[in-house]
């Protein structure tokens, strides 16, 4: 693990202490945290792949009917289950 030095006016960097005093962990911890969590978070869907994914929701949900009912009922918990 690398280490990494950041600058911050001493009213951010109090309330930095904390929220991460809040969350349970060192400022260290807390900031890593922040940081993988938007990096790695999916990108925002676009208008055109929002489009796309609807449309292909819309053509799973048009098709053939599932029927999951045995004997005119919802099948039990362990039915469901069994394999």
């Amino acid at each position: 693990m690398k280490n990494v030095t950041i600058s911050m006016q001493e009213d951010t960097l109090r309330d930095l202490r904390v929220e991460a005093a809040k969350a349970g962990k060192s400022v260290s911890r807390y900031v890593a945290d922040m940081i993988e969590a938007n990096i790695r978070k999916p990108p925002a869907a676009t208008p055109t792949t929002r489009n796309a994914q609807i449309e292909a929701l819309e053509r799973i949900l048009s098709g053939p009917k599932w029927s999951v009912m045995r004997d005119g009922r919802m099948p039990t918990a362990d039915e469901r289950n069994e394999r």
